[in-house]
């Protein structure tokens, strides 16, 4: 059982990619080059691990850290009771509705009116084989297996635009603005991965879905991530990166149709 918590306020990691594992997660950060006129880092991250689940937090801000670091103090205050739906047996009940209670609070939503700037919210929860991730902004949520790749797909959430959580604040609309899905995984080894937007905006680098999936099935998760931070920072990328890695080995056959039994 671990916890971690991160913003770029507390390390920029300028110029200086950085692998951090915790537990089975592996978490890459480059804060950008300077060289390309980077002065600051304003993404942060909040891991926390179970016996079998773990629940991510991803967080891409701008015009300063203050939203990330609110968003990730309040669900560090109230980390015992998040754990507690993490542990429950109806768990991909109670974490989403755990998840959309806290940014709905008044308290939350009147403290995030005071900060400066707005950041994207990316939010994973795996439990056993199935995982739940909820995503306001443009973080995105990819699931890699050979199955999947087979039919295309990768990326589990969409890039949505003009939409945050901050002093401008999609959940403070009369409907809050969010995009939620559940999956189960599939049998054999599942690649899970979350980025920041910085990773898929380097100029020269053109990375998508394919491409991370090719680089991925050849290495482990913490080569991976240094393959990655190595490439970014050879591109000379002036955006933030932060991305984690995990794999899941599932010994449960998932889904088939039915002429396929």
């Amino acid at each position: 059982m671990q916890t971690f918590s991160w913003t770029g306020d507390q390390h920029a990691f300028l110029d200086s990619p950085d692998v951090t594992q915790i537990g089975g997660l592996v978490l890459g950060r480059l804060g950008g080059m300077s060289q390309s006129g980077q002065t600051k880092n304003e993404d942060g991250a909040v891991l926390l691990t179970g016996e079998n689940w773990e629940f991510l937090l991803l967080m891409d801000a701008h015009h300063s850290a203050d939203s990330a670091r609110l968003v990730a103090e309040t669900f560090l205050q109230a980390e015992p009771e998040l754990r507690k739906a993490c542990e429950a047996a109806s768990a991909f009940g109670q974490v989403p509705a755990f998840v959309i209670d806290q940014l709905s609070q008044p308290s939350f939503l009147e403290a995030c009116r005071d900060v400066k700037g707005e950041t994207a919210c990316l939010f994973v929860f795996r439990k056993d084989e199935y995982i739940w991730w909820l995503s306001t902004g443009d973080c995105l949520f990819y699931l890699f297996h050979n199955e999947l790749a087979e039919m295309g797909e990768f990326e589990q959430n969409t890039r949505h635009f003009y939409e945050w959580i901050g002093q401008q604040n999609a959940w403070s609309l009369q409907v809050p603005s969010y995009t939620t899905g559940t999956r189960q995984l599939r049998k054999g080894k599942n690649r899970l991965f979350m980025t920041t937007d910085g990773l898929l905006e380097c100029p020269g680098l053109n990375m998508n879905g394919q491409k991370l999936y090719d680089l991925l099935s050849r290495m482990d998760d913490d080569v991976f991530v240094q393959r990655l931070l190595s490439d970014l920072k050879s591109h000379f990328v002036r955006d933030s990166c932060t991305f984690v890695c995990w794999t899941i080995d599932v010994s449960e056959e998932g889904l088939m149709p039915s002429d396929k039994l």
